[in-house]
């Protein structure tokens, strides 16, 4: 269990976060939604360990009941972009976040290698970015972040530059893999379509402070959500969006 209790994040002028208090369980998914401006990825970057300077923060960070300095191994984090660097390889990229670690060069190769496939990369290791479709960069990305063998992921809209139907494919491949290795997701997102196909919870922010209004669970298997209950929760979330919580 993943807990942050009483963040706030500042900058000179203002709270962007205020107060913030959430916990993230093993093996859900959980999507954090809010108006722009809210400070949803404030939440991830502190998480991370990399809010931008110029910004200041308190609050304390536990795992399992242990008290966590930032950044830990046991987060992960994914930003919006795939964030690939053009003059390495799939195989490269796809290693890197071992290597940044302490991973030895040969070992973190090996790590890689049996996942490939599973990842639909098998074959392109020694393609760079700029021979790869949106679909299969974002596919490297998330090897490089789920090789990590971290507890704890944190994705801020991954899927976001793709076009529609990709990226439903996209969310569809990212639950089946996160499926196969039990991790505790925060997903930071947009789109409540998607927020209500994946998450097993959605917690809304509302902004001027940015803190959580609602944590609603979804119990429903996914593969059993029917597209009436579905709509019926998103307007509901976009009601929560649209309300004046000053």
């Amino acid at each position: 269990m993943l807990r942050i209790e009483a963040l706030t994040v500042a900058s000179r002028e203002r709270a962007l976060v205020e107060h913030l208090s959430l916990d993230l369980a093993a093996g859900q998914i959980t999507c954090l939604i809010g108006p722009s401006g809210c400070g949803k990825t404030s939440v991830i970057k502190w998480l991370a360990g990399i809010l931008p300077a110029g910004l200041t923060a308190t609050g304390r960070l536990t795992i399992d009941g242990g008290e966590r300095t930032r950044p830990d191994p046991a987060i992960s984090y994914q930003p919006q972009s795939d964030a690939l660097f053009p003059w390495l390889t799939v195989a490269e990229n796809a290693a890197l976040g071992l290597e940044v670690a302490g991973v030895p060069h040969a070992t973190a190769k090996a790590r890689i290698a049996p996942l490939l496939s599973a990842f639909g990369l098998a074959g392109n290791e020694r393609l760079f970015p700029d021979q790869l479709s949106g679909g299969m960069r974002q596919r490297v990305a998330f090897l490089r972040t789920i090789v990590q063998e971290s507890s704890f992921i944190l994705l801020d809209e991954p899927f976001s530059a793709l076009d529609a139907v990709t990226r439903m494919r996209m969310q569809a491949w990212l639950v089946a893999r996160l499926q196969e290795v039990r991790r505790g997701v925060l997903m930071v997102t947009h789109d409540l379509r998607e927020a209500t196909e994946i998450a097993d919870r959605v917690l809304v922010m509302a902004a001027s402070p940015g803190r959580i209004v609602a944590d609603i669970k979804i119990d429903t298997p996914r593969e059993a959500r029917g597209e009436a209950a579905l709509a019926d929760l998103r307007e509901t979330l976009k009601s929560m969006l649209l309300e004046d919580f000053s």
